[in-house]
């Protein structure tokens, strides 16, 4: 066929179809274009309608490596310091009266020139916590035997300062007498005020001396027992201006009776157990346990449950080697040596070097055992007889008035 019926035979309508569907396709992808562009921008349109910028609900462009989070800047209140308490501030201001009215006399009786900060217990407050009542040991050296220094003290809330006094010192009987009866009730008072008269003068008290071997009253008329149960046998132990006894059942039992306080340790049945008798002088207990439960300040008589034997001092000095009890007496001034006492039918004799009992002849040294007889009183005197009348020899006998003459 020639070339020009093969290319009209092109150009038929088959061709002319191609032509409108490629044409069709063409309008039919752009309008896809133009449907997908117009719904981003609708989509753009609805995000910032319903999100504005600054929203919190917009979440937030990751940040690359390179930009650090701001650290927040340092707030520029700062924080209240802790309360302190009342009792805290007191101890602290006790301990450096201690110091400086009973530190000479803890060093001459510890043999030491350094001594520890004192182990102080406030007793009790008063109502509007403005009187304080409480005590004060200082620890006595590791290894010693000496009975721990110790004193009582009150103390009075005078504007933003305290007054306070040792027991033995020029204020202690104003504050004694200006206490109110909810720090110190009266049976109290007047145990401590016989304990403050006890104290010697100012002078006597510069030159820190020992108390010479002389116990205030004769101990046989104060009736002052053993600090164990009678029929018992307990050793006798040598300790500095004092003894010491272990053995029997291990209860330790008040030789008088007397006003109970409790030193050093905050646990109730622990610490140094102090006793003032109606004379004003004082029997102390150390390195005991399980002690009894009366408040401080209680009527204890003698016979009553202290304690029990112990290795624990609270009061400082260490761990103990062997269980026993400290036992001693003491007036306000310091210790009182038991040389010339008599405890429980026996007479105590005690120097630098030793320490006996004696009764009747019979001599015990120090590490034997030395058997409680109780409460030892001197006799009560026989009456003197009554003189009759001398009779005259001259005249008649005249019988008294009301009684009939039987001869």
């Amino acid at each position: 066929m020639p070339s020009r019926h093969r290319k009209a035979a092109e150009s038929g309508p088959s061709s002319r179809f191609g032509s409108v569907l490629f044409l069709a396709n063409r309008v039919s992808g752009f309008g896809m274009v133009v449907v997908v562009t117009v719904g981003m921008m609708l989509a753009v349109i609805i995000e910032q309608k319903m999100f504005p910028v600054g929203s919190v609900h917009r979440q937030p462009v990751a940040q690359g490596p390179g930009h650090a989070k701001p650290r927040p800047k340092p707030s520029k209140h700062r924080p209240s310091p802790k309360p302190v308490s009342p009792a805290h501030v007191l101890n602290k201001l006790v301990q450096q009266v201690a110091l400086k009215e009973r530190g000479p006399v803890a060093r001459h009786e510890y043999g030491a020139q350094k001594i520890a900060a004192p182990v102080v217990r406030v007793n009790r407050f008063g109502s509007q916590r403005r009187w304080a009542f409480g005590t004060e040991v200082i620890p006595p050296p590791q290894g010693t035997t000496a009975v721990p220094e110790s004193s009582l003290y009150l103390a009075h809330a005078t504007g933003d300062s305290w007054k306070i006094a040792l027991a033995g010192t020029p204020d202690f009987p104003a504050l004694l007498r200006e206490a109110p009866t909810s720090v110190l009730p009266g049976g109290e008072r007047t145990a401590l005020e016989r304990y403050d008269a006890s104290a010697k003068s100012a002078s006597q008290k510069a030159k820190v001396t020992p108390v010479k071997a002389k116990s205030p009253k004769d101990p046989a008329d104060d009736g002052l027992m053993l600090p164990w149960s009678a029929g018992q046998s307990w050793t006798l132990l040598p300790a500095e201006l004092g003894s010491s006894f272990d053995g029997g059942d291990g209860r330790v039992l008040s030789a008088g009776t007397g006003r109970l306080y409790r030193l050093c340790s905050s646990s109730p049945d622990h610490g140094l157990v102090m006793v003032i008798g109606d004379d004003g002088t004082a029997a102390v207990y150390y390195q005991l346990d399980q002690i009894t439960d009366v408040p401080d300040g209680s009527l204890v008589q003698q016979g009553d449950y202290l304690g029990r034997t112990s290795t624990d001092q609270p009061c400082g000095g260490g761990q103990a080697p062997h269980r026993l009890v400290r036992f001693g007496l003491r007036n306000v001034d310091g210790p009182l040596p038991l040389e010339g006492v008599k405890l429980g039918g026996w007479t105590l004799h005690q120097s630098t070097s030793e320490i006996f009992a004696e009764r009747d002849g019979l001599r015990v040294e120090a590490g034997n055992p030395l058997l409680n007889f109780g409460v030892i009183t001197s006799p009560t005197p026989e009456p003197s007889p009554k003189h009759s009348p001398t009779k005259s020899p001259k005249g008649p006998q005249i019988p008294p008035e009301g009684i009939d003459d039987q001869t």
